[in-house]
């Protein structure tokens, strides 16, 4: 995914922030709408499906900013269909297993803070 080396823009760097987390470890397993998209097209999802979420479609409404902000991301966490039509998350790196062990490595680095 990191093509182009160039630099990101304000606005690529807040896309591609967005675009990782619905496609990211704690997101992805818990959203129902976007894990039905993934089962249609063997894990890629339209980016005109991706621009109807709405946090994403107030950072842009175009498929070439998405594009170049994960082409520019180092992230490595999503891939890009050769026509730039679709993404999907890397094969290389699949989704933790949500067992037992997962929730308590995941219980033991969260913090929680109550009235401070």
């Amino acid at each position: 995914m990191a093509e182009n080396q160039e630099a990101m823009t304000p606005t690529e760097m807040k896309v591609a922030r967005q675009v990782e987390y619905y496609f990211g470890d704690h997101n992805l397993p818990r959203d129902k709408f976007l894990k039905e998209q993934l089962q249609l097209d063997d894990g890629w999802v339209t980016l005109e499906t991706m621009l109807k979420f709405n946090r994403l479609k107030s950072l842009t409404t175009e498929t070439s900013v998405v594009v170049s902000a994960l082409q520019k991301s180092k992230s490595g966490l999503l891939e890009i269909s050769e026509d730039k039509t679709k993404i999907r998350r890397s094969p290389d790196k699949p989704l933790p297993e949500l067992n037992d062990e997962y929730k308590d490595a995941v219980k033991h680095r969260s913090v929680y803070i109550v009235s401070f």
